[in-house]
């Protein structure tokens, strides 16, 4: 691990306004035929994601009256994605506290392991916590539909969807704190894995896929440079995979821009491939109490859900199987 890089990571708050570079259009190619078998299996699964329970955890996220990670309902928010999580199934559903600057919070981690030991750990991963224009404000009302509930809802379907399949991949699903001060939950996460000598992993970030911008898009982000260039192509190549799987399972145009501002940046760092979707700019209720679940768009959020589903299933389900 470069501590040195992970410590020196800006711990100032993330805007997703101000991309380093615009994103463009991808071009599908003609859908990719697998195995017959597996290519029914991620279908029936993909069919499956449900608008309603995407709705049902963001309502219940913006329920509460902040998520601030320094407000007192940070804690019952943790409550209620780990909750969800042993509902849906998974017995090893973890609480991982971190300190910064005389403050803490939890990240919530659900491991679903997989048959195969020698493949890259697949992490799925959303941050639960939100805030409004002043970022140091922790009381006034901050509902986070968006931003970021609607990331949380997809990661916990996905992982209710997936909680029955026999994957070759493990996969971990997680839900991080303290991104809105500045990636404070995902940088402490990615410096433990260093510190246990965990290997590269395969990640993907899911921040603001709930309100589609004017042109009805959704940007695929990948790796362009960044802390460690090394990880570049193997990023764009998976990139590459949730574009596609979007083209196969969606009528979602795509366009492909790069990683910025949010959780992957510390999984960067250490030299993990790193991919995201996001909705792109343009939502007027971006950090305000107007973001509320009802200025969402559910079936664009489903679809979202739907290809980072066959996203993962692509890298974890046993082709060969």
């Amino acid at each position: 691990m470069n501590h040195d890089v992970l410590a020196g990571l800006p711990l100032a708050p993330p805007l997703k306004g101000n991309p380093p570079s615009p994103a463009e259009p991808f071009v599908p190619a003609e859908r990719r035929e697998a195995g017959k078998r597996v290519d029914e299996a991620v279908a029936a699964l993909v069919g499956s994601v449900s608008a309603p329970a995407l709705r049902d955890t963001v309502e219940a996220l913006a329920a509460f009256p902040t998520r601030h990670t320094f407000s007192p309902f940070i804690g019952p928010a943790a409550d209620e994605v780990a909750d969800r999580l042993s509902a849906a199934g998974y017995a090893d559903v973890t609480r991982r506290t971190w300190t910064n600057a005389g403050h803490s919070a939890d990240n919530v981690i659900c491991t679903k392991p997989g048959t195969v030991t020698d493949r890259p750990d697949i992490v799925l991963c959303a941050h639960y916590d939100c805030r409004t224009a002043d970022p140091h404000d922790a009381t006034a009302r901050a509902p986070g539909a968006d931003d970021n509930a609607s990331g949380v809802a997809a990661t916990l379907e996905i992982a209710r969807l997936l909680a029955p399949v026999a994957l070759a991949g493990t996969v971990r699903f997680v839900a991080f704190s303290g991104e809105e001060q500045g990636l404070w939950g995902s940088t402490a996460y990615a410096a433990a894995l260093s510190a246990t000598g965990a290997g590269a992993c395969r990640l993907v970030n899911l921040d603001m896929v709930g309100r589609p911008p004017s042109d009805g898009t959704v940007t695929v982000e990948r790796d362009l440079g960044n802390a460690v260039p090394g990880n570049d192509a193997a990023s764009l190549a998976f990139g590459a995979v949730m574009a596609q799987a979007a083209a196969d399972h969606t009528t979602l145009p795509v366009r492909l821009g790069p990683i910025y501002a949010s959780d992957y940046m510390p999984f960067e760092a250490r030299g993990d491939v790193t991919i995201g979707a996001y909705e792109g700019d343009g939502n007027p209720h971006y950090h305000q109490t107007s973001d509320a679940p009802a200025t969402l768009d559910y079936e664009y959020l489903a679809d979202v859900t739907r290809f980072t589903l066959a996203t993962v299933l692509a890298e974890a389900l046993d082709a060969t199987g």
